[in-house]
């Protein structure tokens, strides 16, 4: 079974890849819109002429019923779902988080989800709700860990998703991913993190991702299971997850709700669009309220996935083009929520983020002490303990205006402290980062030196880079 996952370009952990299981071929960052096999919401070409690659849908409700069961054995999963690209499976899990119960064991639904020709099949973890007992959380990883390794020893098996569990406790979350990242998996979902979703926690969405991505191997494809809101993928883009999944687009149609840059907002209370895609362009809010119920549902879900699209979109240009950081700063002050997120990302793993981010780009924009935590940042200071001499000998200069003065630099035993990066060394000023940065100082009028300094004191400046 060949299974490739191939690194095209990356940043903070964010990747733009390439990953072939054998059939269709998926570039992540990408969002698998849910597919109901009973009754889609939207048209499965639609989902695909707007530019998904990928959807999910779940093979257990498929196995139940008996019609479906038969004709996704005879035609395939690809058939029944009337999608041409990509499609993963779910096995049942989503069921036995909400209802307790599954009538299916985890071999039996992992050969069947090869049996109907899935890209990638899940097993049937066991979903452990946020703040539950840790003994609870024990054995629920224990029993996980366990389907695991039975899936993997399945003779019929298609290439799998091993997810990982834990509850809210990072420590349990890490050995999950640890264990799990030595099977033979095609990748790697963290699982339970809907309830934390819907409640707004993204600190702690934070913790839990970060906390599996510590122990997981970093050639597999991380898959958050149920993200699928525009403020919380840039987010969970640049901790290093590749794949998301949610059935939102059609959730929140059918109560009304839109999806936008500004937010998630309410169509009842709504007199424009913000947004300029096929069914913004031709319809304005009124229109829609008095539409048939159906016909209304519909138009918002292909919104919503339009929106969705442009998220993943703006989410690889922002990859390819080093600034990632930036696009997550922007986005989660769009909410106090996804802030909080950021500032614990930023304040407790900007080690982590530095293993896996590139240390050269073209600039680097920081605002606040959140900026701080940037992993270029803390590669640059990583640096300096390990390599710089230190400073005896040299003269000790508080970092003023940038580019720092050329003529201070004649001298070789200087030394500045900055308020970014600590310690620069003279014969660094000129060098990324510090020469780099664009800082919010470098666009305020300065009249003390005669000069207009809205541009970083020379007009046509893009700020005050270093």
């Amino acid at each position: 079974m060949r299974v490739r996952f191939e690194v095209r370009d990356r940043d903070v952990a964010g990747r733009i890849g390439r990953f072939d299981t054998g059939g269709p071929v998926v570039t992540t960052p990408e969002l698998m819109p849910v597919i109901n096999p009973h009754e889609p919401t939207v048209d499965p070409k639609d989902i695909e002429r707007i530019g998904f690659e990928a959807v999910i849908t779940n093979a257990y409700i498929v196995w139940k019923d008996e019609d479906l069961r038969e004709r996704a054995v005879d035609e395939g999963i690809h058939s029944v779902v009337g999608f041409d690209g990509f499609v993963m499976t779910d096995s049942g899990s989503f069921q036995l988080a909400e209802y307790g119960d599954v009538e299916v064991d985890n071999r039996t639904i992992v050969e069947f989800q090869a049996e109907i020709g899935s890209d990638v099949g899940t097993i049937l973890d066991i979903p452990t709700p946020p703040d539950a007992p840790r003994e609870v959380a024990e054995r629920d990883v224990k029993t996980t860990v366990e389907r695991a390794k039975e899936a993997v020893e399945c003779e019929e098996r298609p290439p799998l998703a091993l997810t990982v569990q834990g509850s809210t406790y990072p420590d349990l979350r890490e050995k999950c991913a640890a264990e799990l990242g030595e099977l033979p998996a095609a990748v790697h979902p963290i699982g339970g993190v809907v309830p934390l979703l819907e409640d707004y926690r993204f600190a702690d969405v934070v913790d839990v991702v970060m906390a599996a991505k510590k122990a997981l191997p970093p050639e597999k494809p991380v898959h958050l299971f149920g993200c699928g809101h525009p403020l919380a993928i840039p987010l969970a883009v640049a901790m290093g997850c590749d794949l998301f999944d949610s059935a939102s687009y059609a959730l929140y149609a059918k109560t009304g709700r839109y999806l936008s840059v500004l937010g998630t907002l309410r169509l009842e209370e709504m007199r424009w669009f913000p947004c300029r895609c096929p069914v913004c362009s031709r319809y304005d809010p009124q229109d829609l309220r008095e539409m048939p119920e159906e016909e209304r549902v519909e138009l918002l879900a292909l919104h919503n996935l339009n929106e969705l699209r442009r998220v993943i979109d703006t989410v690889r240009c922002a990859i390819s083009g080093g600034e990632l950081w930036e696009l997550v700063e922007a986005t989660c002050r769009s909410h106090p929520a996804a802030w909080a997120g950021l500032v614990r990302l930023s304040s407790r793993y900007g080690d982590e983020l530095a293993r896996w981010s590139p240390s050269v780009k073209r600039s680097l924009k920081v605002y606040d002490e959140v900026s701080k935590g940037r992993p270029e940042l803390h590669i640059y200071r990583d640096r300096m303990r390990g390599r710089f001499g230190g400073v005896e000998g040299r003269r000790i200069v508080k970092a003023g205006r940038r580019p720092y003065d050329v003529e201070w630099l004649e001298s070789w035993e200087l030394a500045f402290v900055d308020e970014w990066l600590g310690l620069v060394p003279g014969e660094l000023t000129r060098t990324f980062p510090c020469h780099s940065l664009v800082e919010p100082s470098g666009f305020e009028r300065r009249r003390d030196d005669g000069e207009d300094r809205r541009s970083g004191g020379r007009r046509g400046d893009e700020g005050r880079r270093r």
